[in-house]
């Protein structure tokens, strides 16, 4: 286990949620984020894609989360997939499948590496295994 990469994701996550309950009305807390990050790592491990790392499939897809939180656009087969963490049903990191998470743009990634190099995470730290501080899988 890399403890200080596993700091650098928690510190950013815990940054998304401070500054997400800062500009919108619904509030989100690190446990969701958490979840949703390691439901990330899953579909990064099922949808591998050359030069996209690990916490790249991750972020991008906490900041779904994030949009979605927000009532912004989001691509329509995502949304089923994370509500039960909006509306606090879930119970564990797993997912069925991976379905929506080919569907990130390019976009959706250059942001995701932007906040891991904001983060100060290499890309090589970048591929390895989020270990929150307090939620087990």
């Amino acid at each position: 286990m890399d403890s200080s990469f596993s700091e650098k994701i928690y510190s950013c996550l815990v940054g998304k949620v401070i500054k997400f309950n800062q500009e919108h009305k619904s509030s989100i807390n690190a446990d969701q984020l958490i979840r949703v990050y390691k439901r990330g790592e899953k579909a990064a491990q099922a949808n591998w894609q050359p030069q996209k790392t690990i916490a790249q499939w991750a972020l991008a897809r906490v900041n779904l989360f994030l949009k979605l939180n927000a009532e912004k656009k989001v691509c329509g087969s995502y949304k089923p997939h994370d509500m039960d963490i909006i509306k606090g049903t879930d119970r564990t990191y797993t997912q069925e499948n991976a379905d929506p998470f080919w569907e990130f743009s390019n976009q959706d990634f250059i942001v995701a590496r932007t906040d891991l190099l904001l983060a100060h995470i290499t890309d090589e730290d970048a591929q390895k295994t989020f270990y929150p501080p307090s939620v087990e899988e």
